[in-house]
């Protein structure tokens, strides 16, 4: 099929099956704008093209996602995310709030400097929080990962919400002291022992292997592969679609209007910008037919690092039976 881009933004097709398993074809818009002056964004000369696959800040399997590939389906809000750094204000510090509000979403993760847990007449404490200038905001540096250390394997543990993290020790751990605690945490859940348990905090994309995450896919059990394989399940949840923090999914989908603002998430200090406001149009020619086809502003992606955002917006169609009859996808602003 013919994909006529009328807009400066990227755009990408793809021939999905949904979860009835009929032929959905899926259309990405993609728009990267840049910091401007003014709280105003400028349009990228240089565009993010669509991309269909993962992309992780180091080995898959023991790393964090930084950018997922453009393959949802369906979502039932906007996804915010945020790769970057923590900045220190004039220089070292040791803790500081990172804060994002992107309309309705308001996310604060206190940063600490690199800790470990020290043990002192046979009590364990954490040790003071190391000054930095500036700290990466992964997954890695949240709460989370494995506690493999107890002889017994039965006595091994993992944090399900964060298996890339750190600072996750199993009940019958053999090993605490050392062992080097989040950088990242939720100032309303502060680790005080070790043997907390909070809910990991960060700004970028959860695992689809990660929970809550990974229990919306469904069950997939020897019933599913006589009935169902290689269809989804049939207690799949669209929900797995949604990559962002739950705290970080909005209700409903932006109108990719709304003011964003960061504190200590710049190199240059705060920043407070309109996000665009532009809504591309798509229609699909099936046929003699001209379909419309709904584009919902459904990820935002913020870099300060980059001093830009990404603004995806995504359309679907069934097109069972029909593929072949698909002559051209169209997308365009209004005029």
């Amino acid at each position: 099929m013919k994909l006529d881009n009328e807009t400066p933004l990227a755009a990408g097709t793809t021939v999905l099956l949904d979860k009835e398993g009929y032929e959905t074809l899926l259309i990405t818009v993609k728009g990267t704008y840049l910091f401007g002056s003014r709280e105003k964004l400028e349009l990228a000369q240089e565009q993010v093209p669509v991309q269909w696959t993962d992309e992780y800040y180091g080995e898959p399997s023991q790393s964090s996602i930084k950018y997922e590939g453009d393959i949802a389906l369906f979502k039932n809000g906007t996804d915010v995310v945020l790769n970057g750094h923590a900045y220190a204000p004039g220089g070292n510090v040791r803790r500081i709030d990172a804060i994002l509000r992107v309309g309705p979403l308001n996310k604060n993760v206190r940063v600490f400097g690199d800790r470990v847990w020290e043990k002192t007449l046979g009590i364990h404490h954490i040790s003071d929080p190391a000054p930095f200038e500036k700290l990466p905001l992964l997954w890695e540096r949240s709460f989370g990962g494995a506690d493999q250390t107890n002889s017994n394997p039965k006595n091994h543990g993992c944090e399900s919400r964060n298996p890339v993290g750190t600072g996750y020790r199993a009940k019958r751990t053999q090993q605490v002291e050392g062992i080097r605690l989040p950088n990242l945490e939720d100032p309303r859940q502060l680790i005080g022992d070790w043997t907390d348990r909070p809910e990991p905090a960060g700004f970028g994309f959860i695992g689809r292997d990660w929970e809550p995450r990974r229990g919306y896919a469904g069950t997939y059990n020897e019933a599913w592969t006589k009935t169902r394989s290689p269809l989804l399940a049939l207690d799949f949840n669209e929900r797995y679609y949604q990559g962002a923090h739950p705290s970080m999914v909005s209700q409903s989908f932006l109108n990719g209007d709304e003011v964003i603002e960061g504190e200590h998430l710049s190199s240059k200090g705060p920043f407070r910008y309109k996000l665009p406001g532009v809504h591309p149009k798509v229609a699909v020619s099936i046929g003699v037919r001209l379909e419309n086809v709904a584009a919902q502003f459904d990820t935002l992606i913020i870099e300060p690092d980059f001093f830009r955002v990404i603004l995806i917006w995504r359309g679907r169609l069934r097109v069972h039976r029909r593929l072949y009859s698909v002559k051209s996808v169209e997308v365009r602003f209004d005029n």
